[in-house]
C-alpha cells in the first residue's frame, strides 16, 4: 500500500506539470486559508479546465495519468489524477493561481485536501500548443512540505523530465 502511494505521489508531482524555465516562486508556500487571488479565473483564462493525458486514447496508468480539471464556480479548481484502477486517485484543490507570463501559471494547491497526508504545494505550469495545435500543459516547478521536487521541468528525485499532458477532446 505504501508503495502505491509513493508511486501516486511521484506521478502527482509529474502529472500536473507544464514546461520550460520560469522564475522560481517565493521561498515559502502561501497561506492557503486566505488567498489573495483565486484559481478559477486564471484556469479559465488559460483554458486549463477539462481532461488531460499523455495519450487520451489509452487507459489511465502510472505511465499515462488522466487528469480531470473542474471548477464548481466559486473560485476553486479541483483536479483528479487517475493513474489506473489499482491505484488511489490523487486529488488537488487549487485555491489560488496567477499568471506569471502569457503561457505560465503559478498555483497554490492542497494535495489530498481534507484527508490524511494533506499538503500545501506550489506548482508552476507551462501551457503551450504542440505541432498539431493541441493544447498542452507541463509542470515545470513543484514545491511541497519536503522542499522543491520539480525544477525547470525535471523531477529532482529521478532526474526525469516531467510529462507533457495533452488536452483530450
Amino acid at each position: 500500500m505504501l508503495q502505491r502511494f509513493a508511486v501516486c505521489g511521484l506521478l502527482a508531482a509529474l502529472s500536473v506539470m507544464p514546461a520550460v524555465a520560469a522564475t522560481d516562486p517565493g521561498p515559502d508556500n502561501a497561506d492557503l486559508t486566505q488567498p489573495s487571488f483565486t484559481a478559477e479565473p486564471v484556469f479559465r483564462d488559460l483554458n486549463l479546465l477539462g481532461n488531460w493525458a499523455l495519450d487520451c486514447g489509452a487507459p489511465a496508468s502510472p505511465r499515462n495519468p488522466h487528469v480531470a480539471t473542474t471548477a464548481p464556480g466559486d473560485g476553486r479548481v479541483f483536479e483528479t489524477h487517475d493513474v489506473g484502477a489499482e491505484y488511489a486517485a490523487n486529488l488537488y484543490h487549487f485555491v489560488a493561481a496567477r499568471r506569471l507570463d502569457k503561457d505560465s501559471v503559478e498555483a497554490q494547491a492542497l494535495f489530498r485536501p481534507g484527508g490524511e497526508g494533506e499538503e500545501a504545494q506550489t506548482l508552476v505550469m507551462r501551457i503551450a500548443r504542440d505541432a498539431k495545435g493541441t493544447d498542452t500543459r507541463r509542470t515545470i516547478y513543484n514545491r511541497g512540505s519536503d522542499g522543491v521536487r520539480v525544477k525547470n521541468g525535471v523531477a529532482l528525485g529521478s532526474g526525469l523530465k516531467t510529462p507533457v499532458l495533452r488536452r483530450c477532446s
